[in-house]
């Protein structure tokens, strides 16, 4: 075998299949770049550094983390509704393609649109960008869900571990390929940018992510052939199809009985998938609201995840072959529930002595005699690119401190180039600050001074994300931290790594296993319509998930939402004892036979 390619098929039906692989590797620019690291934090940012580091709701405080949460949930709810109709549709018309090109092109040109964002005002930047962010994650996740059930066509169901692990394969090459290029573009600061991810930087990823999306997209449509449909149907009129998709769904709910195993399945799925999901959508988003990680580190280990993740996924169809598929999809979310008791515990070193970690560094200028400022990350907006104007959550921040940091300000409610930062203090104006430090400290951010007479001055403000207290499950990180991380010196980087390269192992593993059962438990010649309801699992878990995390997140806190994950990928995979793979095979096996799609002897 080569590439993915299977022995003893055809030229043509090895071109087909690859060629289906070449989206999965199309669409992952995405999945990662857009989707997975590039939205989540950009978003949290923009959404923290509209409002202040956060906006009360009532009782709630909804942050960056959370913000995104529910905006993740949203943009999966149209693709849960729409699936289980479309997937019976396309199970009686030959339009899979066609239904898949609509979904294509709507995730390209609104995943290209993101790339407005960055130059709008930072309040209606993150708007537009949530907004595209729903649009083009329909064209996405409704794409996938099509694509999926192209799967029965290519291969016999015993060549469904390969497949699907193939797929996932190509897929995460794809998206670690074109993620390198947009780090090496948002590192080096091109388009003549002075610092790392300008606006114009990030425009660029986005445009390319949709331009890789539809070029490599683009072999499925040509050389994959639209899946048989027995006895397919014509209809008169759209509506007329629609009501027959909606009455087949009901008849579908009505049989569920017969397909027993699935239904169980599916109920699993939901949980289990709901956890990795959950994980996976929000990780990017908890490193910059919670833990205030490097935009540039988040880059580098999901890349590294990615890279890890591909030949992993190969490795875990091989297991699978040999000791079954859902076996080896139960250990893998045993590792992901062990990463997601670790992520809880994540825990920012005390910042101490380390200047460098520090939010705003003034170092002492022995030339000028004076304290140059430096931002943490050398964002490209300094002060700016940290505080908001308006926000109310840095309202004491600005009150307290802003005369020592900003020049001169406009009356616009956002930052603008006239806008001007203090960039070196006088060692009066210093003392006044250091002064300030000790009086205030109702507020998200840190100051330390270097050299000079101030040498050692050091202030953390109270919500700092070093500061760790006031949540229910506060104990486990500050435990880690004392007990682990503070005496090994290991920095949330080095545990975001070792979190990271544990998802890797088994992210490919999972999801494919999980595909790859799903397909087994299904008759090929409904093919389309189970998955529409897969697809409508998946989706429901994607709704689902986010929003019990944004809701935990706003009454709890981020880490107890990070828990709650624990919880229902365990109760999911407790369902697995009632799975008899076998005894659902022979079921989905016996309704091709009744639909006359295979005979009694294959």
């Amino acid at each position: 075998m080569s590439f993915g390619t299977i022995e003893g098929m055809g030229a043509e039906e090895n071109k087909a299949l690859r060629s289906w692989y070449w989206y999965d590797w199309a669409n992952q620019a995405f999945a990662l770049t857009v989707l997975t690291v590039l939205v989540p934090q950009l978003l949290s940012s923009m959404f923290e550094l509209s409002t202040g580091g956060g906006t009360e709701l009532g009782s709630l405080k909804i942050t960056g983390d959370s913000f995104y949460a529910i905006i993740l949930g949203s943009a999966s709810l149209f693709v849960a509704i729409v699936s289980p109709v479309l997937g019976a549709i396309a199970d009686r018309m030959p339009i899979k393609k066609k239904i898949l090109w609509v979904y294509t092109i709507v995730g390209v040109l609104f995943t290209a649109m993101m790339g407005v964002a960055p130059h709008l005002e930072v309040g209606s930047g993150y708007r537009f960008l949530a907004f595209c962010l729903v649009i083009g994650n329909i064209g996405f996740a409704g794409g996938n869900v099509i694509y999926y059930a192209f799967m029965p066509s290519l291969a016999d169901r015993g060549s469904m571990d390969h497949v699907s692990s193939w797929g996932y394969a190509y897929g995460f090459a794809g998206g670690s390929l074109i993620l390198i290029a947009h780090l090496v573009v948002g590192l080096t600061g091109f388009f003549g940018a002075s610092k790392p991810w300008s606006p114009w930087v990030l425009s660029f990823i986005f445009v390319t992510s949709a331009m890789w999306w539809l070029g490599f997209g683009m072999q499925l449509f040509r050389n994959t052939p639209e899946p048989q449909i027995p006895n397919p149907k014509e209809y008169g009129s759209a509506m007329e199809a629609v009501r027959d998709g909606i009455g087949e769904v009901k008849k579908t709910f009505g049989e569920i009985r017969k397909f027993k195993i699935l239904a169980i399945y599916l109920a699993s799925y939901l949980l289990f998938f709901d956890g990795i999901n959950t994980i996976g959508g929000m990780a990017a988003a908890f490193g910059d609201s919670v833990l205030r990680l490097n935009p540039s580190m988040q880059f580098v280990l999901l890349l590294m995840v990615n890279i890890t993740a591909v030949p992993m996924t190969v490795v875990g169809g091989k297991l699978a072959n040999r000791f079954g598929t859902k076996r080896v999809l139960g250990w893998s979310l045993g590792v992901y529930s062990v990463v997601a008791i670790l992520a809880v515990g994540f825990a920012p070193l005390e910042l101490e002595d380390d200047h460098g970690r520090y939010d705003f560094q003034y170092d002492f200028d022995e030339e000028r005699g004076e304290y140059k400022l430096s931002v943490l990350y050398d964002k490209e907006e300094s002060v700016k690119g940290w505080v908001s104007k308006t926000g109310d959550g840095d309202q004491s921040f600005r009150d307290a401190f802003f005369d020592f940091m900003i020049v001169s300000s406009t009356d616009s409610n956002r930052w603008t180039k006239d806008d001007v930062v203090r960039e070196y203090l006088t060692p009066e104006q210093a003392s006044g600050l250091v002064s300030k430090m000790g009086e205030v400290s109702d507020h998200r951010f840190s100051f330390s001074f270097s050299g000079g007479d101030l040498d050692g001055n050091r202030s953390v403000g109270d919500e700092h994300p070093t500061i760790i207290e006031g949540e229910i499950v506060d104990w486990w990180p500050n435990l880690l931290r004392e007990k682990v991380w503070g005496p090994l010196n290991f920095g949330v980087n080095l545990q975001w790594i070792m979190l990271g390269m544990m998802v890797g192992v088994v992210m490919g593993t999972a999801g494919a296993q999980a595909r790859s059962l799903f397909t087994m438990l299904t008759p090929s010649s409904r093919s389309t319509e189970f998955f529409g309801f897969f697809g409508f699992i998946g989706k429901a878990a994607a709704v689902f998930g986010p929003i019990v995390y944004a809701i935990s997140a706003a009454t709890m806190g981020s880490r107890a939402a990070v828990a709650s994950v624990v919880v229902v990928i365990l109760i999911g995979w407790s369902l697995f004892i009632f799975i008899d793979v076998e005894e659902g095979v022979r079921v989905a096996r016996q309704e091709d036979i009744d639909a006359g799609l295979v005979s009694e002897e294959e």
